[in-house]
């Protein structure tokens, strides 16, 4: 019997450990815990549509046996996503890998080789699925493994081989995500173009957006939302910059955690402003009662009154009690006018929304009379109404009564609309005030004593058109007398003019130049053209010196008016090429002149030689570069852009001396002459001449 005992006491307590051991067992197969023992569990459930034989290992094994690839796998081959096998916050994910290859042009496929690496741990693993040799399968082989456990958080690399190695090996990355895991972004605010601009660092994309962080982030109107890869920048684009405005940013798997950060939320003063103006919306007037919604897309403690605009300020009426119903504020027994305003204040800034201008329900028309004021009202309502004359106060900004108040009503039952009040015709500095009486708050309009001038409109105008045309009529005489005096010349100027004989276009250009000094500059012109007898008795050479020195008596000017064709002749002249054709006519003025103007290059006197000198020329028919270096240093003009200063220059450098009224209305001249019809036939002698230059260029 004590044998007997002692088995049984054996018996139950190999009995008693086998039931802890089996239940440890079931809650190690129940869990979802990662290791048991030091051991990582696999579960692996693998199909395929032909029969298989499967072989994994945990360790990289070399395809050294592989044939020389020359074909390439389509993306779709190899299909790679996340599953979880169990539920609960401690389950690590796992790796479903699908296989679908088309093997029409792989006879001698036998199976695959996939091997996978999980990069951040550095943890290796792989597998083997070789087709039974008695199974015979279609073109299209499928295989689906589950399942891969992994670390979340990281990407993993999974590559696939065929067996035997046919193809080169195809590979693809996935990022296996985690529950807890935030996306990291940065951002950079431009102000100017109202926008934000969203990067994440190297990992799996993201989305982005704007919103209004009213306990939970609020979508803006309309939505901002935008995925990012690594290598991506992203607008996000806002109407308003509001305090709580909000960049919110969450990976693109289910349920990721979002990440959420708000620029101006600890410095919200800068923007309150512009929250209020976004929070208020239009104010409305049903039954003389003002109501205004106030939608806050932010947090915000707010505070409301009613004022009134004076002055372009919105001055509060303390006694005017502003109630709330919900989002709404509201004040009874106002009228609708653009004056009376409700002011939302918060945080040091105020917003002030006040009624639209042409919402009023009642005008006023005013006409004046010998003794009285007659006051026309239109209404829309049933309202009364009041005047008075009063006076400003500048102390208190008010206006006193210095009359008795006359009142009027309306009623629509009745059919009445238009109203009519007749009040004394107030005095000088006095003002009449109108507003509406059946309302508590209402705004008080002034009229004042000058805004009835119009009454002496007409004798004002009469009296102001005599004045006019008697200052004409006295302005018009005075300038007759003065134009009599001062269209004389103001100076005696002897002028000789030497030029290069380019064209008979350009002498015609040459006479008409040489009229406007005689005929509108009162200047003696002296002239070959106009003086050819002469020439023709004594010769060219010598009937130049004679008028040269004529000139020099009168203290006049030798001007030059040059051209590119005067630059040519004046090149042959300096090599002496006298039987080129620039010199075949006798009559030649340039030579001469270009002989006495060395001359006075050559003494040392040559700046006071040279004052008596002027050069000009004309636009489009020579440029300054094209006058020579030693003849730059004589004052050039380019007609006819710089004709008032050559009025000037003459004018300056007359030994006359006019007084200064004189000067004043000589410069007056002067501007006339730029829109003279001289002028105008200038440009047209220029055209012609610069067409006829073009010709003889081609």
């Amino acid at each position: 019997m004590g044998s007997l005992g002692s088995r049984n006491c054996l018996l139950l307590v190999f009995f008693t450990l086998g039931l802890l051991l089996l239940v440890n067992v079931s809650q190690g197969q129940d869990s979802c815990s990662e290791e048991e023992s030091g051991v990582e569990i696999f579960e692996k459930d693998v199909t395929a549509n032909f029969g298989y034989i499967l072989k994994e290992s945990l360790y990289f094994q070399s395809n050294s046996s592989a044939s020389t690839t020359y074909w390439t796998l389509p993306p779709e081959s190899l299909t790679i996503s996340t599953v979880s096998l169990h539920e609960g916050p401690s389950c690590r994910p796992c790796i479903r890998i699908n296989i679908s290859v088309n093997a029409s042009g792989l006879p001698k496929l036998r199976g695959f080789f996939v091997q996978g690496l999980e990069i951040s741990e550095n943890t290796f693993h792989s597998f083997r699925i070789v087709k039974k040799k008695n199974w015979k399968i279609r073109d299209l082989w499928e295989v689906t493994y589950d399942c891969w456990i992994v670390t979340p958080g990281q990407n993993i690399s999974v590559s696939l081989f065929t067996l035997p190695n046919f193809i080169l090996p195809f590979n693809k990355t996935h990022y296996i995500p985690s529950r807890d895991a935030k996306p990291a972004f940065q951002y950079q605010h431009i102000a100017e173009e109202k926008k934000f601009e969203v990067s994440v660092p190297k990992g799996p994309h993201v989305i982005a957006r704007l919103c209004y962080d009213f306990y939970i982030c609020e979508d803006l109107e309309p939505p901002s939302e935008k995925e990012i890869s690594s290598s991506q920048i992203v607008s996000l684009s806002y109407e308003n910059l509001l305090p709580c405005l909000c960049i919110e940013a969450f990976y693109t798997h289910r349920d990721s955690k979002r990440e959420k950060k708000c620029p101006f939320k600890d410095h919200p003063e800068p923007y309150i402003e512009k929250l209020l103006q976004v929070s208020v919306n239009e104010i409305n007037h049903p039954s003389d009662t003002m109501t205004v919604r106030f939608s806050s897309p932010c947090p915000l403690e707010t505070t409301v009154t009613f004022c009134r605009k004076q002055n372009g300020i919105c001055v509060t009426e303390k006694d005017a009690i502003v109630k709330q119903h919900g989002k709404e504020y509201y004040l009874k027994s106002v009228d609708r006018d653009h004056h009376l305003c409700f002011q939302f204040s918060s945080l040091n800034r105020s917003y002030v929304k006040c009624p639209d201008i042409g919402d009023r329900f009642w005008n006023m028309n005013l006409k004046t009379r010998l003794y009285s004021v007659l006051i026309t009202i239109s209404s829309k309502i049933s309202a009364s109404f009041s005047a008075a004359v009063c006076r400003k106060n500048l102390k208190t900004g008010g206006c006193d009564l210095r009359s008795v108040i006359y009142n009027v009503s309306t009623n629509h039952k009745f059919g009445s609309d238009d109203l009519q009040l007749s009040l004394p015709r107030p005095g000088i500095g006095d003002c009449i005030m109108v507003w509406r009486s059946d309302v508590s708050h209402s705004h008080r309009y002034l009229l004042c004593s000058f805004d009835f001038s119009h009454q002496h409109l007409g004798l004002l105008a009469l009296v102001t058109s005599l004045v006019i045309f008697t200052m004409i009529l006295i302005i018009y005489r005075s300038c007759q007398r003065m134009w009599k005096i001062f269209t004389a010349p103001l100076w005696r100027r002897t002028i000789l003019l030497v030029y290069s004989p380019d064209s008979a276009e350009y002498k015609t250009l040459i006479c008409d130049f040489a009229d406007f000094l005689h005929s509108i500059l009162g200047c003696e012109v002296i002239l070959d053209l106009w003086d050819m007898n002469t020439v023709s008795q004594i010769g060219m050479l010598p009937w130049f010196y004679q008028k040269r020195k004529l000139v020099s008596e009168r203290k006049g000017k030798v001007m030059v008016v040059w051209t590119r064709r005067s630059r040519t002749m004046y090149d042959q002249w300096k090599k002496r090429q006298t039987n080129s054709i620039g010199w075949k006519d006798s009559t030649n003025l340039f030579g001469a002149a270009m002989s006495c103007l060395e001359k006075d290059l050559g003494v040392q006197q040559e700046r006071e030689n040279l004052k008596h000198y002027t050069m000009v020329y004309f636009e489009g028919l020579c440029e300054r570069k094209d006058i020579p270096e030693c003849l730059q240093k004589i004052s050039t003009y380019r007609l006819l852009k710089d004709l008032y200063r050559l009025v000037s220059h003459l004018q300056d450098t007359t030994c006359l001396s006019p007084p200064c009224l004189i000067k004043a209305v000589a410069k007056y001249l002067k501007k006339k002459l730029i829109s003279s019809e001289k002028k105008k036939g200038f440009q047209h002698h220029v055209e012609i001449c610069k067409k006829k230059l073009g010709e003889d260029v081609s």
